[in-house]
């Protein structure tokens, strides 16, 4: 992590520039969960204090120069500079959590993706057989309608394909919730 320290209308002291260092010490495991090398890290934090208002001002930007990029900003005021530091790493900090969640969460849709991707290849195939089951003919023999419907009540199934003895065509009849029944015949 490299870190540069700006002064705007103050001196930047060596005690300033240790106290400040040693609080982004606590930031480094945040950057490791979130697969940051700490060299691809720069950090710039900018004292300013404000004369007029006799306010300490500390911004922290986080530049992460890495694949996925990104930038984090936290910047907080007070009339402690050293109060202005501490608020500013919790910040910082909160953004960082956020930060990790969103890429943990990324990597998960990711890797969802590609699981259902490499499933989708290795699996169509047997997809397609298993929706489409070329099956023979329940009965050869040609039946009436009411043979038909007689069969269907026998089996208890729900339709049932025949060749109808009258047309000597395909029909299929089907129980109806109603209770009835329904005829399916070509060309109708």
């Amino acid at each position: 992590m490299r870190i540069e320290h700006v002064g705007k209308n103050i001196e930047v002291t060596d005690f300033i520039k240790n106290y400040t260092e040693h609080k982004l010490e606590r930031l480094k495991p945040y950057l490791k969960d979130i697969d940051v090398a700490d060299d691809s890290v720069q950090v710039r934090v900018t004292y300013n204090f404000e004369p007029h208002r006799h306010r300490n001002r500390v911004d922290i930007d986080i530049y992460f120069n890495t694949p996925g990029g990104g930038v984090i900003h936290a910047w907080e005021e007070s009339n402690d500079l050293y109060s202005a530091i501490d608020f500013v790493i919790d910040e910082v900090e909160r953004q960082l959590v956020r930060l990790k969640a969103r890429r943990k969460e990324e990597r998960r849709r990711l890797a969802k993706l590609k699981e259902l991707e490499r499933r989708m290849l290795t699996e169509e195939p047997s997809i397609e057989r298993a929706l489409i089951v070329e099956e023979p003919m329940p009965l050869e023999k040609p039946l009436t309608v009411d043979d038909a419907r007689m069969l269907l009540e026998e089996m208890g199934a729900f339709f049932l394909p025949f060749r109808n003895a009258e047309t000597g065509e395909i029909n299929v009849i089907y129980r109806k919730k109603a209770g009835n029944y329904g005829l399916i015949v070509p060309g109708t």
